[in-house]
């Protein structure tokens, strides 16, 4: 086939080489019978080379260059026919059948231009209506109108009128091909410069037919060659495929072309100031209508940046300023009456995170336009749902109740818990956790109601998400005091002393020495007094402070542990609970680095991660699989409170097993929860783990723990948390010989 034949991607410069090199001899060589037909040789090729390009690269949409492909043989048809008639040194008819096939040629060339531009828009059309139209007017004056009058058979006056208007047409076309496609194809390039070239030669061939000063074999002649070389290696070239513009979702107009549309609408007007032609109507129309040109292209543009500035572009939904102006106006016009209400719906998606990292971000925007579709379904007509932005909606209900509000709550719930079918082809069930505002007050303020709506829906996250949480006083001081906590924490981060730490022992059970302790952070608050890790370290970790505890509680514990080892001549492992917000590429960087400066070898530091901290076990292990290589421990606390899935620490390998105080308290006489925590405890050591005891808190638990094989415990039965100079009297005080473990008589004293 010939589309393929090889070569193919290189003739286009052979083509280019060889078609110029016959137009130069043309033009210089003196014009006679033989140098007449190069002229129809070089322009019959076009047609060719534009058919054999279509079969080399085969674009997506042919269609537009078979009609230039067209046009062009119509063009060289014309050719031929006016070298016939004069080779006998005649002069031909006019009009005749070669006028008709350049008009032919014109028009056919016009469409298929305007077919490759079709995809750029209405924009494009519109912009080179408004650059061509005073072009239209000066050429109407300066060429239409004076062939109009010469006069001649009504024939002949159509088809010297036809000429410039029809290229006329084929330069409109060619203006919104180029303001609808990337410019940068070298195939674009070619095609347009040779419809440029094409109607510089008919303008100067108008001009001089006018003034009767056009001799053949000039350089008008040249232009009109180069417009089938040009149109030809512009289908040869591979780029010929990108020839078609991409239609643009966004119809903004850049700060170029709309200087360069106004510049074109006051051409005329600015041209008048200087010139005044016999008729100045052409000129006045024009003007007129290339202004009408620039007010239509303006309106799109503007009717978008105006929905845009009021509405999510993904989801069509309206967004944050626009719905902040519909609830200012809803709460003016609230109805009266004591059952007269305004609600709020605040809701915010459940684990969409996961979407996004495991399917893309396609994935994630196809399903949160699933999800505004059926948000409008389960709302009433004059509900506003609104996208606040990444997963959070919410949905103002105007003129509502308390009984309307919660249906709305109800079938947004309903709606949303429908299976969705994901890309990949899974089942995606959606669960929102939603805050819900009501009130009756006209004078409410508008930003209080949208920021208690959202901490109701926190709320509703931290009460195990997928359910509607309403806001009332309570959450109220409850959102004030954290927000209270995490502004004394921020300063008392900065002033030394304020959090400090206290160290829980932890015990063998076997003999009853000191095997480590565990570091817990203390909270010494202006007012408040002292306050445990539960009050603030939850506050620190929704507002990203709780890396900065961590540090600072780690540096203090490296500290007395250097210092207790230069006291005694031993180290004593230290345990620092880490949180699972930590879990990130710095981690093991901050940790070994403190380390470091301490002095202490990692093996003597142990990180404690709840069970929770393991839903994600790649993100575990690139946040803890350096510390694990330089030997830091880990150690799973809480277990049985979180996930309860032992293969999850059978996957990471830890060190450690913290059996949690709900399974150790009345453990010896509970047989279900001894039988639970002789199960972890033989878990844990079949997968190399040493297991300690939380809470221990009885004498008879301690002995029920040590029948179990359990090796550690902690817990008020062995000693309160103490200061660093307690832990080191209790490693100073150590009994020479084990303690026996006797339920009877075994006090905390002893151990």
């Amino acid at each position: 086939m010939i589309g393929r034949f090889r070569g193919i991607r290189h003739l286009w410069w052979i083509y280019l080489l060889l078609a110029s090199a016959l137009a130069a001899v043309y033009v210089i060589v003196p014009l006679n019978g033989g140098t007449r037909w190069i002229y129809v040789l070089v322009n019959s090729t076009a047609p060719i080379a534009t058919w054999i390009g279509l079969r080399g690269h085969v674009p997506a949409r042919r269609g537009g260059w078979l009609v230039i492909g067209l046009g062009l043989a119509f063009s060289a048809a014309g050719d031929v026919i006016f070298a016939l008639h004069t080779a006998g040194g005649n002069e031909p008819a006019f009009p005749s059948s070669a006028d008709v096939l350049y008009l032919l040629g014109h028009l056919t060339i016009a469409a298929g231009t305007a077919m490759l531009a079709s995809r750029a828009g209405r924009t494009a059309f519109v912009d080179a209506a408004v650059l061509l139209t005073p072009l239209a007017s000066l050429a109407w004056i300066l060429v239409v109108q004076p062939t109009i009058t010469v006069g001649g058979s009504i024939a002949a006056r159509f088809f010297a009128t036809a000429a410039p208007v029809s290229t006329l047409i084929v330069v409109y076309c060619a203006l919104a091909l180029a303001l609808g496609i990337e410019l940068r194809a070298p195939g674009v390039r070619w095609l347009l410069t040779g419809l440029v070239a094409w109607f510089v030669s008919d303008a100067l061939y108008t001009h001089q037919g006018l003034t009767g000063t056009y001799t053949e074999g000039g350089l008008i002649d040249l232009g009109w060659m180069a417009m089938p070389i040009l149109l030809g290696t512009a289908a040869l070239h591979p780029s010929m495929v990108a020839a078609t513009p991409h239609r643009s979702a966004v119809h903004a107009l850049p700060l170029s072309r709309a200087l360069t549309l106004f510049g074109a609408a006051l051409l005329l007007p600015c041209l008048h100031l200087f010139w005044e032609p016999r008729s100045d109507n052409p000129l006045l129309l024009g003007a007129a209508l290339s202004m009408a040109l620039v007010a239509i292209r303006l309106v799109r543009p503007i009717h978008e940046l105006s929905w845009r500035a009021g509405h999510d572009p993904l989801t069509g939904l309206v967004n944050r300023s626009l719905l902040m102006d519909r609830l200012a106006l809803a709460l003016s016009s609230m109805p009266p009456g004591p059952a007269a209400r305004l609600g709020l719906l605040f809701c915010d998606l459940d684990h969409f995170k996961d979407v996004n990292d495991s399917l893309g971000h396609d994935a994630g925007d196809r399903l949160l336009i699933e999800i505004s579709s059926r948000l409008r379904a389960a709302v009433r007509d004059t509900d506003v749902v609104c996208r606040l932005g990444g997963d959070e909606f919410v949905i103002l209900m105007p003129g509502t109740t308390e009984e309307q509000a919660v249906e709305v709550a109800e079938r947004v719930a309903d709606n949303l818990g429908r299976a969705m079918r994901l890309s990949d082809g899974t089942e995606f069930f959606a669960s929102l956790s939603m805050g819900l505002r009501t009130t009756g007050d006209p004078e409410a303020d508008p930003d209080t109601l949208m920021q208690d709506a959202d901490t109701a829906m926190y709320q509703a996250k931290a009460a195990g998400r997928g359910r509607v949480v309403r806001f009332d006083a309570e959450i109220r001081a409850g959102a004030t005091q954290r927000l209270r906590l995490d502004a004394d924490l921020r300063r008392a981060l900065t002033h030394p002393g304020e959090l400090y730490c206290v160290y829980q022992p932890v015990f063998q059970v076997g003999d009853g020495r000191l095997s480590s302790v565990e570091a817990l952070v203390r909270w010494r608050h202006p007012t408040d007094g002292i306050l445990p890790p539960g009050v603030f370290v939850p506050v620190a970790e929704a507002s990203g402070t709780v890396a900065q505890v961590f540090a600072l509680v780690l540096k203090e514990a490296l500290a007395e542990q250097r210092r207790w080892h230069d006291a005694i001549g031993r180290w004593i492992p230290v345990a620092v609970n880490l949180s699972p917000r930590q879990l990130t590429d710095s981690t093991a960087e901050l940790v070994l680095a403190a380390l470091e400066r301490a002095g202490t070898p990692p093996d003597m530091l142990t990180l404690e991660l709840t069970e929770t901290g393991m839903a994600e076990p790649s993100t575990v292990d690139a946040a803890l699989g350096p510390l694990r290589r330089a030997g830091v421990k880990i150690a799973v606390d809480d277990f049985g409170t979180g996930y309860s899935s032992m293969a999850r620490v059978a996957d990471h390998g830890w060190d450690i097993v913290k059996i949690d105080r709900t399974f150790v308290a009345g453990i010896h006489h509970d047989p279900a929860r001894c039988s639970l925590a002789d199960a972890m405890i033989k878990m844990a050591h079949a997968l190399g783990m040493v297991t300690v005891a939380e809470g221990v808190d009885n004498a008879a638990d301690l002995q029920a723990l040590a029948r179990l094989g359990c090796e550690f415990a902690q817990g008020y039965l062995l000693a309160r948390p103490v200061g660093a100079d307690g832990v080191l009297e209790i490693a100073i005080a150590e009994p020479e010989t084990p303690a026996e473990l006797d339920a009877g008589r075994l006090q905390a004293s002893q151990l």
